[in-house]
C-alpha cells in the first residue's frame, strides 16, 4: 500500500522553475546581450564611415552650409531657418523644399566649429551610429526578443555601399534624421500597442512630426507604422486607428506650415535634372521609371559601380518591349504576388517587401515625377527592407529558433549562430571594403566629379560640375601659376561645350561659359553666352548679376543696371546683386558730381540729383549687409558713399566694420 504525500511532500516532488531572483538575472543577461550587440552594430556602421572625417564639403554640402547665408549665422539664424525654404540663403530662387530641422543641425555646426567640415562629418556617423543602435532595438521588439535577425539585418544596413553617398555628404544628414525619428516614433507605437498608454501615442505624433521636418518622404511610414503593428503584434483595427492617426495628424500639420511658407506653386521639372520629365509618352515614362527602379533593386544585390548623379541624359527611354523593364516587371510582379499570398500569414519577407515598395514609392517616378531620375541616396529607407529579407533567408536555413533569448553572453550568441553569422560576414567584409572605397571618391568636389564622369561621360550635370569646380576662384587660387590658370579655364569651357552638346538648352552650362571667358577679359565671347543662357531662362538671377557685371566693365552703367535689377527681382536676396545694383547708383552720383562743375548753370540740379542717387545706393548697400552680413564689400563702398555726402565720421565707422568682416572672414577660412 502507497504511502500518501503530504502536501509539502508532494510540492517537493514537482520539477520546479527557475526562482524570481533567477528570473531576473536571465532578464538582466538577456538586456546586457541586447545593448552589447546594439552597441557592435553601431561601431561597425561608424568605423565603415571613419575615413570620411577628414574631408572637405562636397556637392550639395556648399550650397547649404559654407556658402548660405543662413545657415553661416549659426544658432541665431535658426528661426529664419523654419520660417524659409530649404535652400534659402543661396544665390538661388528656389520654393519646392522645406526641410527645416536637417538644416538647422548644419547651423549649430557652424556655430560650434565655422568652416570646419569635420564636425559635419562626425556629425553624420554618430548619427548614422545611433540609427543602426536604434533600429536594432526596434527589431527586437518587433521580433519579441529574438536576436539573429535583427543583429544580421543591422550589419547589412551599416555597412551597405548604397549608403555612402547619405553619411559621406554631410548634405544628406536629413535621410538619417528622418529614419531615425521614424524608428524611434515606431518603438513608441510599440509601446502602445503593448501598454494603451496615450503619452506613447504623443511620443509617435511628435517624433513623426520632427521625420517630416527632416525630410518630407518620411511621411510613407503612415502606412508603415500600422503594418508593422499588423505583422508583429497582431493588432485588432480599433486599436490601429489611434496609431494611424499619430502619424496623420502631425504630417497634415507638416503640409499646411510647409504650404503657408512655400506657398501653393510648385516649380516644373527640369528635363535635365529627371529625363523622364521630357519623355511625353505617358507610358513610355512610367515603363523608363520601372526598368529604373529594377536598376535600384539589382544595386542593393550588386553595389558597384556608384555614381551621384544619373541624371541627362545617361539613361536611354526603356519602352514597353525593352527587356530592362519586363525584366523588372516580371520581378516586382512576383514580389507583390508573394507579399500578397503571404500576408494573412504575417510572413516577415512579405512585410519586407512591402516596406520597400511603400518607402520607395514617392521617390520611383511611378506615383509621380520627382527632381531626378535617379539618386541612391533615395534608397537608404527603402534598402533596410531588403536587409531583413536578406537576413531573414540567410538564417532560416541554419536554425529553427532564431530567437536567442536563452543565449545570455556573446560568446553563446555567436557559437549558436556560428554559420549564419559566417555567411553575413563575408558580405560585410565585401561591402566594407566597398563602402571604405567609395567614400574615398567623396573627399572633395574633385575627386568625386572626375571618378563619376568615368562612370557617366553621358550626364551633362557631371561634366558642368566638373567645369564649375576648376573654374572656380577657390581651385584657381590653388594653382598661382597663370599658364596653369588659363589651361584650367580652357578646360573647363571644353567641358561646359560637351555638357551643351549633351543638353543644348542648358541655361547654366552657357552661363558658366560666358563667366569664364568674362574672368578671362574675353568679353566678345562672353557676352553672347550670357545672352544665350538669358533666352533660354530669363529668370536665372545669377546670369542676370553676372551680365551686369560685364555690361559695368565696359562702362554700359543703364544697361547694368536693369541687369542687377531683374537680378534682384528674380531673388530678392541676392547680396552680391543688391550690391552691384548699389554700385551703379554710385556711379550715377559721381557722373552728376562731375556734371555739377561741367554745367555751372544748372549745378544745384546736378548735386540734388547725386545725393538722390547716393542715398539710394545706401538703401541697396544696406540691404545687402542684412542679407550676407560677412559680405566686407557693401560695408567698404557703404563708406565711401557717406564720405561723397560730406558725413566722415559714418564712412569711418562703416570703413572699420569692413576690416572687421574681412579679418573674421580669414580667420574661418583658416580653421
Amino acid at each position: 500500500m502507497n504511502k500518501k504525500l503530504t502536501k509539502k511532500e508532494k510540492h517537493a516532488t514537482q520539477p520546479q522553475g527557475p526562482s524570481q531572483k533567477q528570473l531576473a538575472a536571465q532578464e538582466q543577461g538577456a538586456r546586457r546581450l541586447r545593448r552589447t550587440l546594439a552597441v557592435i552594430v553601431a561601431v561597425v556602421g561608424m568605423l565603415v564611415y571613419a575615413n570620411t572625417i577628414g574631408h572637405d564639403y562636397v556637392l550639395d554640402d556648399w550650397g547649404l552650409i559654407p556658402e548660405n547665408k543662413l545657415t553661416r549665422k549659426g544658432i541665431e539664424g535658426i528661426g529664419e531657418i523654419f520660417k524659409t525654404s530649404y535652400r534659402t540663403g543661396m544665390d538661388v530662387s528656389d520654393n519646392t523644399i522645406y526641410r527645416p530641422l536637417s538644416k538647422a543641425t548644419f547651423a549649430i555646426d557652424w556655430q560650434l566649429a565655422p568652416n570646419q567640415p569635420s564636425i559635419g562629418h562626425v556629425g553624420n556617423i554618430l548619427f548614422f551610429g545611433l540609427l543602426c543602435y536604434s533600429i536594432f532595438l526596434l527589431l527586437v521588439r518587433f521580433f519579441k526578443g529574438q536576436l539573429l535577425v535583427p543583429f544580421l539585418t543591422v550589419l547589412l544596413f551599416a555597412v551597405h555601399p548604397l549608403h555612402t553617398e547619405v553619411v559621406a555628404n554631410i548634405k544628406s544628414r536629413d535621410e538619417i534624421l528622418a529614419l531615425l525619428f521614424l524608428v524611434v516614433g515606431s518603438m513608441a507605437a510599440i509601446s502602445y500597442a503593448e501598454t494603451g498608454k496615450s503619452k506613447s501615442l504623443l511620443s509617435l505624433a511628435g517624433c513623426f512630426f520632427l521625420a517630416m521636418l527632416s525630410k518630407e518622404s518620411s511621411i510613407t511610414w503612415v502606412a508603415i507604422v500600422p503594418l508593422a503593428l499588423y505583422f508583429f503584434r497582431d493588432q485588432p483595427l480599433k486599436k490601429l486607428w489611434p496609431v494611424i492617426g499619430a502619424c496623420v495628424v502631425p504630417s497634415l500639420l507638416f503640409i499646411l506650415i510647409r504650404r503657408n511658407i512655400l506657398g501653393p506653386s510648385e516649380a516644373s521639372i527640369p528635363m535635365l535634372d529627371n529625363y523622364l520629365a521630357g519623355i511625353t509618352n505617358f507610358l513610355t515614362q512610367r515603363t523608363s521609371a520601372i526598368a529604373i527602379l529594377g536598376l535600384y533593386f539589382y544595386k542593393l544585390f550588386v553595389p558597384h559601380p556608384l555614381v551621384s548623379d544619373g541624371s541627362f541624359h545617361h539613361f536611354p527611354e526603356y519602352p514597353l518591349t525593352d527587356w530592362h523593364f519586363l525584366l523588372s516587371f516580371v520581378i516586382f510582379a512576383a514580389m507583390v504576388l508573394f507579399a500578397a499570398f503571404r500576408f494573412k500569414k504575417k510572413d516577415p519577407i512579405s512585410f519586407s517587401i512591402l516596406y520597400f515598395f511603400i518607402t520607395i514609392s514617392i521617390t520611383s517616378n511611378i506615383v509621380m515625377l520627382i527632381g531626378t531620375n535617379y539618386a541612391e541616396r533615395l534608397l537608404f529607407t527603402p534598402s533596410l527592407g531588403w536587409c531583413l529579407a536578406m537576413a531573414l533567408l540567410i538564417s532560416k536555413p541554419f536554425t529553427s529558433d532564431n530567437t536567442s533569448t536563452s543565449s545570455l553572453s556573446l560568446s553563446s550568441f555567436f557559437q549558436k549562430n556560428m554559420r549564419p553569422l559566417a555567411v553575413v560576414i563575408v558580405i560585410v567584409l565585401a561591402f566594407s571594403g566597398l563602402s571604405v572605397a567609395r567614400n574615398r571618391d567623396w573627399k572633395n568636389n574633385y575627386t568625386l566629379y572626375t571618378q563619376d564622369l568615368t562612370k557617366v561621360p553621358e550626364s551633362a550635370h557631371m561634366r558642368f560640375y566638373l567645369a564649375n569646380h576648376i573654374s572656380s576662384e577657390e581651385y584657381l587660387a590653388e594653382h598661382p601659376d597663370s599658364l596653369q590658370k588659363v589651361k584650367l579655364q580652357l578646360e573647363a569651357i571644353a567641358q561646359l561645350d560637351t555638357s551643351i552638346s549633351i543638353y543644348p538648352e542648358y541655361s547654366e552650362a552657357y552661363q558658366r561659359k560666358a563667366f569664364i571667358y568674362f574672368s578671362m577679359k574675353n568679353y566678345a565671347a562672353a557676352e553672347p553666352a550670357f545672352q544665350k543662357s538669358l533666352d533660354l531662362n530669363p529668370s536665372e538671377a545669377v546670369a542676370h548679376n553676372n551680365y551686369g557685371n560685364l555690361l559695368f566693365e565696359t562702362m554700359r552703367y543703364e544697361d547694368a543696371r536693369k541687369q542687377f535689377e531683374q537680378a534682384v527681382r528674380y531673388n530678392p536676396r541676392y547680396a552680391h546683386a543688391l550690391n552691384n545694383l548699389a554700385s551703379i547708383y554710385g556711379v550715377f552720383g559721381e557722373g552728376e558730381k562731375q556734371a555739377a562743375q561741367q554745367d555751372p548753370a544748372n549745378r544745384a540740379m546736378h548735386l540734388a540729383n547725386a545725393k538722390s542717387n547716393y542715398e539710394t545706393a545706401l538703401i541697396y548697400f544696406g540691404k545687402a549687409i542684412k542679407e550676407d552680413p560677412e559680405y566686407a564689400m557693401p560695408y567698404q563702398l557703404m563708406a565711401v558713399t557717406y564720405r561723397n555726402l560730406g558725413d566722415e565720421q559714418t564712412a569711418n565707422t562703416y570703413m572699420a566694420k569692413a576690416e572687421e568682416v574681412k579679418k573674421i572672414k580669414r580667420y574661418n577660412a583658416s580653421n
